[in-house]
C-alpha cells in the first residue's frame, strides 16, 4: 500500500435503512449476547433504539427538545457531508445506561424496526411539508431526516460490526 493511500479515509459503507431486506438480513444475523464494539447496548437494545428514535421522526414519541436557531445552523450542516457520528455521541434526551428491553426477542425487535422505517415513509409521503424536530439537529424535513438516518444506522451497525 502506498504512502497515499494509508493517508486516505477509508471509504464509509453507509446503510441504506430505506433497504428493508437488506436492513432485516444484517440485523437477524445478531444474537443478544453480542458484545458491541463501543457502547452498553446489546444487540437487541441497539434495535429499539433505532426503532425508538424512528418514532421520534414518526410522531409517536414526543421528545421535549427545543434545540435554538443558533445550534441548529451549526449542528445541521454536519447531516450534508460524509462524516460519520462519532463514537461515544450521546444525545442528551437518553439515559446513561440502555432501556429495559421492550421486546420478548431480537427477531420482533426487527419486526417492530421495519415497520417504523415504513410509517416514516408514509407520514412523510402523506404530508410532504412535514417538519419534525430532531433533539440534536433540530427542526429536520424528510431529506434532513434522512440523511440523520442513514449515519445514525450506519453508526449502529458498526457498533455490532454489520458494516
Amino acid at each position: 500500500m502506498t504512502k497515499f493511500n494509508q493517508l486516505r479515509k477509508p471509504i464509509i459503507s453507509w446503510v441504506d435503512f430505506l433497504n428493508f431486506d437488506e436492513v432485516r438480513a444484517k440485523l437477524s444475523t445478531l444474537k443478544v449476547d453480542n458484545a458491541p464494539v463501543f457502547g452498553k447496548m446489546n444487540s437487541q437494545q441497539m434495535i429499539e433504539h433505532l426503532s425508538a428514535v424512528t418514532q421520534i421522526a414518526n410522531g409517536n414519541w414526543k421528545v421535549d427538545a427545543f434545540v435554538s436557531d443558533d445550534k441548529m445552523a451549526r449542528r445541521r450542516p454536519f447531516l450534508n457531508t460524509e462524516n460519520e457520528l462519532q463514537m461515544g455521541f450521546k444525545a442528551s434526551f437518553l439515559s446513561e445506561e440502555p432501556n429495559d428491553l421492550k421486546f420478548t426477542s431480537i427477531d420482533a425487535a426487527i419486526d417492530d424496526l421495519i415497520n417504523q422505517i415504513q410509517v416514516f415513509v408514509k407520514v412523510f409521503t402523506d404530508d410532504k411539508n412535514r417538519i419534525i424536530v430532531h433533539p440534536f439537529f433540530g427542526e429536520l424535513d424528510f431529506d434532513y431526516w434522512k440523511k440523520f438516518q442513514v449515519k445514525h444506522f450506519t453508526h449502529h451497525f458498526k457498533q455490532f460490526g454489520l458494516v
